[in-house]
């Protein structure tokens, strides 16, 4: 039997044939890893309605305020993987960011599917763009918050792009300015993103230590 090419590397040489991106073809790459997260996400989140389901407010964060103005922070949270597709540096990078993907869904699917979190959102009076995006949120049932992947794959974009990004502390502050609305816009709660972000940082060490392992099993 001849070697055969693992997906994730397969895909790698599609998207940078040379060691060289194509970016439209890595931008074909990260859509398909983005539609396939929506298509596994918004089944297990419809299947969550009428469960029992836990509350998790830390003491004193339910009287924190609404301010629908966040709302223009996070979506910035969707356009992320544009970012990616202008400043992933390399091959190297994409596969340990699907790899990490992968673990970081496997992990949040399981969590939500045996410990469900429901979060009461406000009542919405759609009178402006923010409420109006807002609004649109609001669709999805109120379930799949803890963790957070709205935070998760946020981080793991970052850390799949540090090296690619020029001034690296403006990224970190806008991934900030991300997780902190995701509390005042009512999609999560402040535990949510916190295990997001150790979520996707446990996440992408594996895939570093995954990748390292099969590269040494190759010598």
């Amino acid at each position: 039997m001849g070697n055969r090419t693992h997906p994730l590397a397969a895909l790698s040489q599609w998207a940078a044939p040379q060691g060289h991106f194509i970016r439209w073809r890595l931008a074909i790459v990260l859509v398909a890893a983005y539609g396939g997260f929506v298509a596994t996400y918004l089944p297990i989140n419809f299947y969550s309605i009428g469960r029992d389901a836990r509350v998790l407010y830390l003491p004193g964060e339910a009287a924190l305020p609404f301010i629908p103005e966040f709302e223009f922070l996070y979506i910035l949270g969707y356009v992320l993987p544009v970012v990616a597709v202008i400043r992933l540096p390399g091959t190297r990078e994409l596969q340990r960011l699907l790899t990490a993907l992968g673990l970081t869904l496997a992990v949040a699917y399981a969590t939500y599917l045996v410990f469900p979190v429901y979060l009461e959102r406000p009542h919405l009076e759609v009178d402006s763009v923010a409420t109006f995006l807002l609004s649109l949120e609001y669709k999805d049932p109120s379930y799949n918050h803890f963790p957070s992947l709205h935070v998760a794959i946020s981080w793991l974009i970052y850390l799949a792009c540090r090296r690619g990004v020029r001034h690296r502390h403006l990224f970190l502050a806008l991934l900030c300015g991300i997780f902190v609305s995701t509390i005042f816009v009512k999609q999560h709660y402040a535990v949510d993103v916190v295990f997001g972000v150790a979520l996707a940082a446990g996440a992408w060490r594996v895939s570093g230590k995954l990748k390292a392992a099969n590269a040494a099993s190759k010598r």
